[in-house]
Formats: C-alpha cells, structure tokens, sequence
C-alpha cells in the first residue's frame, strides 16, 4: 500500500492533461484558460489624459504662469492633437491621447475658462505627468498578460477584448461516468427486497461532482459479471475522460475490475492505500484511450472520502478538534465531523464506513495523521468540506 501523500502526488503526476476547446469569450467565466495571453500592443497605446481639463506644458506652469489661451478641444478617439504655443493650452476629455507638447493635464475643477481663457483657480502641488497614463504603464506588446490554468473572472473578459481575443482556448470540461457495481444494487425507485440495496453511491458522487463544478457526469451500474463489465468498459472508454467506480475493487472473489482493467490495457499505478476508510482504492490511465480509471470502494462513506480528498479538494480549510481523539497508528484516518463557526471539529464516528446515515449532520472530514495514536485540540488538523 501506498500513503496518503504518495497516492496524492501519484494521482496528481499521471492525471491526464485537459482536453481544451475554442470558445466566445462572452461564454468563458467560470472555465480554465488552456492558452497563454500576450499583449497585442502597448498598454495604454498612447498617452492617455485620465480627467477632463486642459493640457498644458508643464515648464510654462513651472515658471509662473497661470492663464491659458484655449486653442481648441482635443476629443477622445481622434488621433492626437498638437499643442500650438507652450504658452497656450488645448481642452481635453478623458481617454483622448494627451496633445503632442503638453504634459501636464489640470482637471475643469481646479481651473475657470472666461472669455476664451483658461485661469487656475486652485493651488496645489503639481508635477509633470499629472493625470496622464502614460504609453505602455500597464504592460508592453508581447508581455504576457494572462496564465494558462486560471479560473477566468469577469474581469478577465475585459482584459481579453482589450487585447483581440474573441474566442479562447479553455480546458473542456471533463466528461465523467460514475459507474455503480454490483448485482444487489437496483434502481431508486424500487422497492428492494432485504438482500437488495437501491444504487445510492453513485447518486451521491455525482451530486458531488455537480456541486464542485463539473457538468458532464452521467452514471451507470454493473452487475457482477465479468464479461458485461469488459464490454461495458470498451464501448465507454472512447467516449469519457474519466470513468469513476463505486465497488468491486477490494480483495472479494467477486472484485474482478482491477484484472478486467488491466486485461484491457489499463496501467495500474494505485491499489491500496494505508487509509481508513477506502483502503482499496485503485487508480490507472487508459493511455491508448485517453481515459482515467479510478476504482472508488463500495461502502458510501469510504466512496465520498476518495472522491473528496483525492479530487475535489480545492477548499480545504484547518482548525482544531472539539476533544481528543485515540486512534490506531500505521493508517491515515479520516474522521467525519461538524464544524462550528469558529473552525472547531466535533467528530461524528460512524459504525462502519456503510453506515452513510452518520454523515446527516456532518459538513466534512478531517484528516488524522498515521504518526501518531492520539490527537489533541491543541494541534492544527486539515478538514474537508463536502460538497
């Protein structure tokens, strides 16, 4: 068996780069940027007046001179204007290109236009540049604005149309199929006789997995049967990135996914991992096929504990315990708990990891270290939160 840790960074050196799509930026909030984004030109492109005013050139304020004869009115969104005379000034608005021989711009408040004339009216401390943006401040062409492998905000969407991009590549979202084995489950709307259970796992993953933020996930169920499950496997694997399976991977004589996969052509690099609950747990690539497999264990709690540590893991958070916790050494434990506002975990210790009716009043797990026997409140602890 493997740790914790090594099953994490296992998991994490051999996941399948994303697959990526080309998309209208006006779709691309909440997706992964799959491209780097460089700046098509200088930014600003031009000496940007930032206040509605008047331009002026500021060795004529700095000797002295305080009145301006108005030579005109540079707008935004013409090429710039020239200032005529040092000793005269030009209106400006904001955004417009700062007039070539000015260099200082004085907002309409702090100033009085009679009679064709430009008068400051308020004293202040003022240096060249003032309220001008000057050409490439913010970046230059070519550098690089934006990282491949961000979350895309709104703001990034202003930032891409500000540089030509209309459409950009983005990771695809994953296509998921949680694959639910075993011959006594049946579907949910029946009734099951008491040797029968109604496919509840696979229910919860995928609930987990929409909550999280992938919009692909489908699911299906095996009974178990050897050649139904090799068929099943061949005829999904074209079609998904990630086939996750609840069941049929622990040491049973019924247990025949992980020889099915490998009989298939799947590398194994996971079964087993030094952890209660989700012992079994088994992980491989498909890498004729592009596809992830991952054996999650049957029993609901170990499946949820899996899928939450392993990959729906980007909120963590830390705290402390509630009381002090005794625990057998050489295992990872993950302890479900509720948490109070102040980040205090009270654990909530089911039967075993079938009894999924435990976890009604707990808002994730925790993590105990398999070092020590004995956790006290005293020390940090990491915690998960369900999704």
């Amino acid at each position: 068996m493997v740790t914790v840790q090594e099953a994490e960074a296992i998991i994490k050196d051999h996941w399948l780069p994303a697959k990526t799509e080309s998309i209208p930026i006006a779709s691309c909030v909440g997706r992964v940027l799959a491209e780097p984004i460089y700046a098509d030109r200088d930014y600003p492109p031009i000496n940007r007046v930032l206040m509605d005013g008047i331009a002026i050139n500021y060795a004529a304020y700095a000797a002295g001179q305080r009145s301006f004869a108005v030579a005109g009115i540079a707008p935004a969104g013409t090429s710039p204007a020239t200032l005529p005379d040092p000793q005269q000034c030009l209106e400006v608005m904001t955004g417009c290109a700062l007039p070539l021989g000015s260099d200082l711009v004085i907002p309409y408040e702090q100033i009085r236009i009679e009679g064709g004339i430009a008068t400051i009216t308020q004293e202040v401390e003022r240096n060249r540049g003032d309220f001008v943006h000057p050409q490439g401040s913010d970046c230059s062409a070519g550098a690089l604005v934006l990282r491949p492998g961000i979350t895309l905000k709104s703001i990034h969407v202003g930032i891409l149309a500000s540089f030509g991009y209309s459409r950009i590549q983005v990771e695809r979202t994953p296509r998921i199929k949680v694959v639910a084995t075993g011959s006594e489950l049946i579907p949910i709307e029946q009734t099951p006789a008491p040797y029968q259970l109604r496919r509840s796992n696979a229910e919860a993953l995928r609930a987990a997995l929409l909550a999280y933020g992938y919009t692909e996930v489908e699911t299906d169920h095996l009974p178990d049967d050897p050649a139904a499950i090799a068929t099943h496997y061949q005829a999904n694997t074209p079609n998904y990135d990630l086939l996750i399976y609840s069941g049929g991977v622990s040491r049973g004589k019924c247990d025949y996914l992980p020889a099915i996969w490998q009989s298939c052509g799947v590398t194994a690099y996971i079964h087993g991992v030094a952890q209660k609950p989700g012992k079994p747990m088994w992980f491989g690539i498909d890498h004729q096929a592009n596809t992830i497999v991952w054996g999650l264990p049957g029993n609901p709690i170990s499946a949820l504990v899996c899928l939450h540590r392993y990959l729906l893991n980007r909120n963590t958070d830390s705290g402390h315990l509630s009381e002090v916790i005794t625990f057998k050494p050489n295992l990872t434990l993950f302890v479900p708990v509720k948490m109070s506002a102040n980040r205090v975990f009270t654990p909530i210790m089911p039967n075993n990891s079938g009894d999924f009716i435990a976890l009604t009043d707990s808002d994730g797990f925790v993590e105990l270290p398999p070092a020590q026997t004995t956790l006290s409140p005293e020390q940090s602890i990491q915690f998960y939160p369900w999704y």
